[in-house]
Order: C-alpha cells, then structure tokens, then sequence
C-alpha cells in the first residue's frame, strides 16, 4: 500500500471520529517502540499561543474527570471541543488497546489562540510504531463511509481539510512522527511555520527556561501568558479583560469535589502588570472572614503598602479614565495622596446582598484600615471643604431617607467625596456619577458608591452578621495560604446574576462558560516570594443545588 494510501486512510479516521464523538486514535498507540527517543510536541506551538495544556496522563486525567462530583451531576468543562470529543471517545478506544496506553500515547498539548473561543485551539500528539494497526482496526470498527476532503500544499508540507457534518472543516497536519489537528487552517498553518522556522514556543527563552523544571508528577499542566490588562469589550458588547507578558505554569490536581491548580509565575520585567504591582507590595497575613458581612458572594483583599505602585498599575486601565477630566484628576491626586499618607497595608472589597428591598443591586464596599483614625478624619474633613463644590453633588447621605433603613449605623458619619476614580481604581466597580461615600468605621475607613451600602456593612458588623466560621468559608480558604499578596473569593452562581459595572472582577473566561462555573466556589490567590509569584486556583464544587 502507497505511503500517501495509508496517511490518508489515517486522518480520514481521525476525523470521522471528530465527527461522531472524536477518536483521534493517534493519541494512543498500542505497541510503542520504548527505545524511540520521544518527539518534542513543543517544536510545533507557535509561539503566539496564549496558553497551552500538557498532560502525560491522558487516560488517567480523563478518568478522573469522569469522577469528580460534578461530572456525575453532568456539569461538565467545554472550553475545548477536541478534548471533549476526546474524553467522549475514551473508552470505546480502550477496548481496542486491551493492553493499555503506552507512555507516548498519553502524551497530548493543546494550544490556545487569539481570538480565545474553543475554535481557535491546536491538539498535538505524538505517533510511533502500531498506529496503522489501530487506525485498521478503527476503520473496521466505526466507519461506515468515507468523507470527501482536500489537500492543500503549504511550503512543501501538506494540510488536509475535512468538511464535517456540522458545518465546520477541521485542518490536519500528519508525518509519521506527530498529529496536528484545528478547526482553523491558518493555525496549522502556524504550526507548520513554527517547526519549519525553528521558532516555536519552545525556543522562546522564557518558556523554554521554565518548562525545563516542569514538575512530572502532576495529571496535567496548563501553561498561561500573563498580560497585562487592558478593558474592553467582546463581540456581545460586554467588557472583558485581556491578559500579554510572562509565563505562569499551574499544575492541576483533582479530587472529587474540588480543582486545584497550583502556580509559578517565571522572572518579571517593568511593565505594569498586576503580577508586577504585587511584587512591589508586602504580603499580609490571615483571611477577612470577620470584617466581611454574612452574605458576601465576592471578596478580594490586596497587600497594598506600595499605593503609588499598584494604582499606578489600575490608572492605566479604560475603565478608570472613562469620564476622565483635570478636575476628577486633581481629586484622584489628592484622595491618593491621603491614601498613601493615612492607610495601612491592605485593601479588602466586597459585594454583598443587603437586607432590604430598596436598593436594586447588591452593596459594594471597599475597607482600608487607618493609622490614625483621628488625624485621618480631620484632613478628610479640610480636603472636602477647600474642594470646588459641584452644582450637581448629591445632598448629604444623613438627609436621604435610606440611610436611616439600618438604625444601628446612624451614629456614623457619612461623607460624599468629590467626584474620583479612586474606588473604581482599587475595587474595578464603576459608577458614572463617580460620587463616593465615605465612613470612618472600627479602625477603618469605608469608601462605596452610596450611602445604602456602608450602612448596610455597618448593621452586618454590628449584628455580627459575618462570614467568618461559615462552612463553605472555611472550606474554601483551607487550601489557600494564609500569607499572600492577593486573594480573591467569589460564589459564581450569585456573580453571574450581576451587572456589567461588577462582571469585570473576574477573568471574562469565567463568564463564557457560566453553565460550568456557576456550581463552583472560586479562589485565586496570589503569594509573592523573593520576586517570584506563585498563583493559585481552587474551584470548590458547591453540589447539584441549583
């Protein structure tokens, strides 16, 4: 049989079982030969990937997946189709390799692409000695008929194109040494770049230094770039994040109701990123749980102690110069000013439900301790009366009538700040009067963008109404350090219900996979350690409840 015979007869296989459930046998192989030095998938990313998956253990990972809790109640991950169809697809490819997988046939990349949808992703896998045999054995097994298709020439390397029922052609690049797979042509086309250039994303230093002390002993690593941020909006007219710069690794590790994924973030440079910010700032210690009120879906608390660092990061971004002008940034300099002057060395924010009816959405608060309350008060007080008053400024929030809704924070003054971007800056939540409210409170001054919210915060407080020693709360930070530069805690159920000024807190990724993530409790930490960041992620599964 002619080379190109059986190479054709080996995609078509692969893409008919793309098409009716993905068994791209090539992932597996039945009888490796053991002293063929392996091939480098990584010659073959393009180095504009965005992020990569790597596992060694494809039959495991999968079948750990198929345990965790949540997949027994059908809530399943598809951010990316090829390894749906994949994990579809297993176990039928199992009884055909009655042997087991060998140590090259668990070997699978995935690479990820701008635009980031589940579209523009590249699977690689590695293919050796007993593959023909399989893919017979497939042939014989699960196809009925054959699909048309088209090869194209793309610099003395070929491509096929495969029309698939849906609509939709998936693009292959196949040697005897390695499968690469898109929905995208011009990805594989990439990838045939890459490998021919010899400019891959292992050839990138920075990857290629922190790749070689991948740890081995994990189900799978996924590999992210580190960006720095800029707002904006997707194709559906909401904002979303965009993340370009170093490398973080995490290793994931699963049990059966929660996702770890454990971090490093490799060497910095002086752009201003987030990651950058925080390794100018000193860690702090311990968990919010009882300055946060009972209903709190969202948190976060920053290690603030270099404020001109990280507000230097967050006044870059669109969302806090949207209704810029040199009045808003004369008051931005001196609220910062007095920030740097009297606070202390973290920030906590919080989204909760109120108990009343009147407010329409949820109270947001931003806390910061202070270090002399008194002194602190009374240059507040002097800034608010040699600012320019506004024509429009909303009256005095001890004159609206929802401030009085909690009694027990009436003998707390309120302020109204001029107009600033200082709380959208620290918090990411915006207001297009950009007013803040202001409340001296326990050592700590509250900033939010109505009275509503700070005296709601208070009567929680005064209740004890807290988070603190709640299960879920306990459970969710007893995997997380207690020392860190930033933690940040969300219940995705409540957040997803939120409006646009709020769905900028977490990563737009989130969002596009909602029906997932709304059964998860979500941390990410960040701790900072001789320059070197280590990230960290947990999803706690709340259980079929919804």
């Amino acid at each position: 049989m002619k080379l190109r015979l059986v190479i054709r007869i080996a995609v078509i296989v692969s893409i008919v079982l793309l098409c009716t459930g993905f068994g791209v046998y090539s992932f597996f192989r039945l009888n490796a030969v053991e002293s063929r030095k392996d091939f480098n998938l990584y010659t073959l990313v393009p180095q504009n990937a965005i992020a990569v998956l790597e596992t060694d253990r494809m039959a495991e990972l999968v079948d750990d997946i198929n345990q965790l809790s949540c997949s027994k109640d059908n809530h399943f991950l598809y951010a990316s189709e090829l390894f749906v169809y994949l994990k579809n697809y297993l176990h039928a490819l199992l009884e055909d390799t009655p042997h087991g997988f060998s140590k090259q046939m668990n070997k699978m990349l995935i690479s990820f692409h701008e635009p980031d949808n589940p579209m523009n992703q590249v699977l690689y896998c590695s293919l050796g000695a007993g593959d023909y045999e399989l893919v017979e054995s497939f042939v014989r097994k699960y196809c009925a008929s054959s699909f048309p298709s088209r090869f194209f020439d793309y610099k003395g390397e070929e491509i096929s194109i495969y029309p698939m029922p849906d609509g939709r052609f998936l693009a292959a690049y196949f040697t005897p040494d390695f499968l690469a797979i898109s929905f995208q042509k011009r990805l594989i086309e990439q990838v045939i770049d890459a490998r021919l250039s010899k400019k891959s994303l292992i050839d990138m230093p920075s990857f290629k230094m922190m790749h070689a002390g991948k740890n081995a002993n994990v189900q799978a690593t996924v590999y992210v770039r580190i960006k720095s941020v800029e707002m904006g909006k997707n194709t559906d007219g909401i904002r979303s994040q965009t993340y370009l710069g170093s490398w973080a690794e995490f290793d994931m590790k699963l049990n059966e109701n929660a996702i770890y994924c454990s971090g490093i973030s490799h060497g910095s440079d002086t752009t201003r990123t987030f990651i950058n910010a925080l390794r100018r700032q000193q860690p702090v210690e311990g968990f919010p749980g009882e300055r946060l009120p009972l209903s709190t879906f969202f948190y976060d608390c920053w290690a603030i102690s270099d404020m001109e660092s990280m507000c230097g990061f967050t006044a870059e971004q669109e969302y806090a110069k949207a209704t810029y002008s040199d009045y808003i940034k004369e008051r931005d300099e001196e609220w910062l000013d007095f920030l740097k002057t009297y606070a202390g060395d973290q920030v906590i924010a919080c989204l909760f439900q109120p108990k009343d009816t009147v407010k329409k959405y949820p109270c947001a608060v931003m806390s910061v301790p202070v270090k002399n309350v008194s002194q602190a008060e009374r240059r507040l007080q002097s800034l608010l009366y040699t600012t320019p008053k506004e024509v429009d400024a909303p009256p005095s929030p001890q004159d609206s009538p929802e401030y009085h809704l909690y009694p027990k924070a009436r003998g707390h003054r309120c302020y109204v700040l001029p107009r600033n971007t200082l709380l959208t800056q620290l918090t990411g939540i915006t207001e297009s009067a950009l007013y803040t409210y202001a409340c001296f409170y326990r050592g700590h001054l509250l900033m939010a963008p109505d009275a509503v919210s700070i005296t709601a915060y208070i009567d929680a407080m005064e209740n004890d109404e807290v988070l603190d020693d709640t299960p879920m709360y306990e459970e969710s930070i007893g995997s997380l350090s207690p020392v860190y530069s930033f933690v940040m805690m969300v219940d995705m159920e409540e957040m997803l219900l939120q409006p646009e000024t709020y769905v900028r807190l977490i990563p737009n990724f989130f969002f596009r996979q909602a029906k997932f993530f709304r059964h998860f409790i979500l941390a990410i930490q960040f701790t900072c350690v001789e320059d070197t960041v280590y990230p960290n992620l947990v999803l706690l599964y709340k259980g079929d409840k919804i």
